[in-house]
C-alpha cells in the first residue's frame, strides 16, 4: 500500500463512480479499478460494493476512509509544519539570558516582537550566566544567548546589543550614599566586594585594567559568583561594589545606586550563537534585533 493508492481509494468513495474518479484524478479508468482491486487484495476485505451505476463503500471501506481521511490530513498537517519551521515559522528557539539585563531595553522588546511575530515558535527562556550559556551554546542545549563580555571563540558569532555602564553599589547608611556620583578614585579608601573571574574573564579584566589605567588599586574584600551575592553583601556593610548599571531597575533595598566617574568600563551585551546553527527561527530573531555592528 502506498500513499497513490489511498489518494486512489478517497477518489473513487467521494465520487461513487470509477469513470468520475478516473477523470478527477487524470488516471485511466481500468488503471484505477486496477490499482483498487490490489488494494482490496492487500487488506484482504471488500471495499466497495459494485452497483449497476457506480459504487458504494462497504462497511469495512467506510472504516477505511474514516482512517484514510485522517491520514492525509495528518500528513498535510505535517507538509505544512515542515515547511513552517523550515521558514522560521514554527518550531522551537531556546534563547539564554542575562536576569538583569532583560528587565528592561533590547531582550524584552525583541522577545515582545518575536512572540508578536511568529506565535507559532515557541520560545523556550533559560536565567543563566555568562559561563552557562557559553557551555549551553555549545552542547546544544540553548540555541542562542544574551550574555556580556563573549570571549573571541572562532566557533560562535557574536551579534553586539548594547553597551551598559557600571554604578558603584554603596549601602544606605554610608557617608557615599547621598551622593549622585564618585570619582573612581574614591575607591581607595573602599573594602571592594568582586566577583570571580571564571564567571566573565573579559570583563574583569577590563574592570581591573580599567582600575589600573585610573592608579587605584583596590581593597577586594570578597570574590562573589553573580551580582545578587555581591549586593547582599553590600547590604551588610561589608563594602562597596561595582555593578551593572542596570540593577537601576530595581534597586535592592538599603542600597544606593551611584556614577563612577573617569572608569571607562563597560559591559558589552551581545547575542551569542553558534556560526553553524541550522535554526530557521533564530534567523527570524536576529532581524529584529536593532542594528548594531559593534560596541
Amino acid at each position: 500500500m502506498d500513499l497513490r493508492q489511498i489518494r486512489y481509494f478517497l477518489a473513487v468513495a467521494e465520487e461513487e463512480h470509477f469513470g468520475r474518479a478516473s477523470e478527477r484524478i487524470r488516471i485511466a479508468q481500468p488503471a484505477l479499478s486496477r490499482q483498487i482491486q490490489l488494494l482490496e487484495a492487500e487488506l484482504g476485505v471488500t471495499l466497495f460494493d459494485r452497483l449497476p451505476r457506480g459504487v458504494k463503500l462497504s462497511v469495512a471501506g467506510r472504516t477505511f476512509l474514516a482512517h484514510c481521511s485522517q491520514i492525509m490530513a495528518d500528513l498535510g498537517h505535517a507538509v505544512s509544519e515542515t515547511q513552517a519551521v523550515a521558514r522560521g515559522e514554527a518550531g522551537v528557539l531556546k534563547l539564554g539570558f542575562i536576569e538583569v539585563a532583560a528587565w528592561n531595553g533590547v531582550i524584552p522588546a525583541t522577545i515582545m516582537a518575536f512572540r508578536h511575530g511568529y506565535p507559532g515558535v515557541r520560545l523556550v527562556l533559560n536565567s543563566l550566566s555568562g559561563l552557562e550559556q557559553l557551555e549551553g551554546i555549545h552542547d546544544g542545549r540553548i540555541d542562542a544567548g544574551f550574555l556580556y563580555n563573549p570571549p573571541p571563540d572562532p566557533l560562535l558569532a557574536i551579534r553586539p546589543v548594547a553597551r551598559h555602564t557600571v554604578l558603584l553599589a554603596v549601602p544606605k547608611d554610608s557617608a557615599l550614599s547621598g551622593r549622585a556620583s564618585v570619582d573612581v578614585r574614591e575607591l581607595v579608601d573602599q573594602p571592594v566586594i568582586s566577583f570571580h573571574r571564571r564567571e566573565s574573564p573579559v570583563y574583569h579584566d577590563e574592570l581591573h585594567r580599567g582600575l589600573f589605567q585610573a592608579g587605584v588599586a583596590v581593597d577586594v574584600v570578597h570574590e562573589a559568583i553573580n551580582e545578587a551575592e555581591m549586593l547582599a553583601l553590600v547590604t551588610t556593610g561589608m563594602g562597596v561594589a561595582l555593578v551593572n548599571e542596570c540593577q537601576k531597575w530595581r534597586p535592592p533595598h538599603g542600597i544606593s545606586l551611584l556614577r563612577v566617574d573617569n572608569l571607562d568600563v563597560g559591559l558589552d551585551l551581545a547575542l551569542v550563537y553558534r556560526r553553524d546553527h541550522t535554526v530557521p527561527a533564530l534567523a527570524r530573531f536576529l532581524a529584529l534585533l536593532p542594528d548594531q555592528t559593534s560596541f
